[in-house]
């Protein structure tokens, strides 16, 4: 029986020290705007995969009243989730125990108007010039150039992030206290207040 319950201890021990993957790939070409998102154990496994053409968030732009039935409650999830993922909390708490994988941005950036290719390369790199002291060098790939002849681009964004799961966990345990302890309220005074 005490073996078992040491492998089971240390089973949970590893598995809570693994690391997920939020795997998001951006492309835009001739065929337009794509965004696949995955969320991998290790590369591997993956456990969740979206992707853009699939179903877009329009609905999540709607009111809940204007939201099909069959959506509601996808709905309601998806917005408790964002408010947690975008919650300070969440931010310290990722500051510290997120890790910046693999960021990769390659290929030809293009419009019909060769200003806005200038402005769209400015701001993309000023965009990556805030993120290099952030993230270790090894894991850079940029390899994508401005293209004033062209009107079609050819450009792509890869960015894997990993967090242990055990972190994951913390936001959450520290997400449903402080949702749970919201609505009460602290009186230490006496019974007749």
């Amino acid at each position: 029986m005490f073996l078992v319950l040491l492998i089971f201890a240390i089973l949970i021990v590893v598995l809570l020290n693994l690391k997920l993957s939020l795997m998001i790939l951006v492309s835009i070409d001739e065929k337009g705007f794509h965004l696949n998102i995955k969320v991998m154990l290790y590369k591997i496994l993956t456990l969740y995969s979206w992707r853009l053409e699939e179903g877009g968030l329009s609905f999540l732009l709607k009111k809940k009243k204007d939201v099909p039935e069959k959506k509601k409650k996808k709905k309601g999830l998806l917005a408790a989730v964002t408010k947690m993922f975008f919650s300070t909390d969440t931010y310290n708490h990722l500051k510290k125990n997120l890790e910046v994988f693999d960021l990769s941005v390659t290929g030809r950036l293009a419009t019909k108007n060769a200003a806005v290719t200038a402005q769209l390369f400015g701001g993309i790199w000023s965009i990556l010039g805030m993120l290099i002291p952030i993230i270790p060098q090894k894991h850079f790939i940029f390899d994508f150039y401005p293209d004033f002849q062209k009107e079609k681009s050819d450009f792509h964004i890869s960015c894997i992030l990993r967090v242990r799961i055990i972190h994951i966990i913390v936001l959450i345990v520290n997400y449903l206290k402080e949702k749970i302890g919201k609505g009460r309220e602290v009186n230490y005074g006496t019974a007749s207040n």
